[in-house]
């Protein structure tokens, strides 16, 4: 459940009268850090809890043309009595890149180098936007749906 204190300001800023409880109100790229810098500034959301992509291919059934996309979810909680969480979240076309929130959240940095080796979550302005699990080597992003299952990666297959 969203609190009241970040409804209103998802309202205030975004216009979102029902944002989804799970993952929050979708933030469009250009307001991304707008919005969670409000979030820590203004209501004191000052821990960084996580910071999740997934992949979604274009549907077989779209029209033509229609981009393959990631979801990046965020979720932030202000620590204290009655500590709360607020979760929400950007979708952007693969291969472009949302706004880096490890400016704003020192704890950003590493989980956005992790969906980007992971996932192929591009994010502009991190400060060292590499690999950080699988080897430098590595070709492709091993939690995106269209990656081969079956691909052989020595030493293991």
């Amino acid at each position: 459940m969203i609190p009241d204190d970040a409804r209103a300001l998802f309202e205030r800023l975004l216009e979102e009268k029902d944002p989804h409880p799970e993952i929050g109100p979708r933030v469009p790229c250009d307001q991304l850090l707008a919005v969670a810098r409000a979030l820590k500034e203004e209501l004191e959301y000052r821990f960084f809890v996580y910071c999740a992509a997934a992949h979604f291919p274009a549907p077989k059934d779209a029209e033509e043309g229609t981009p393959a996309e990631i979801l990046v979810a965020y979720r932030v909680r202000r620590l204290g009595p009655g500590t709360v969480t607020v979760p929400f979240h950007v979708r952007v076309p693969v291969d472009t890149a949302s706004p880096s929130l490890a400016s704003l959240y020192a704890g950003a940095d590493w989980q956005e180098r992790e969906q980007y080796d992971l996932v192929g979550a591009l994010f502009e302005g991190h400060p060292d936007l590499r690999r950080i699990m699988m080897p430098e080597d590595w070709e492709g992003h091993p939690l995106r749906r269209e990656y081969a299952i079956d691909t052989p990666h020595f030493p293991w297959r």
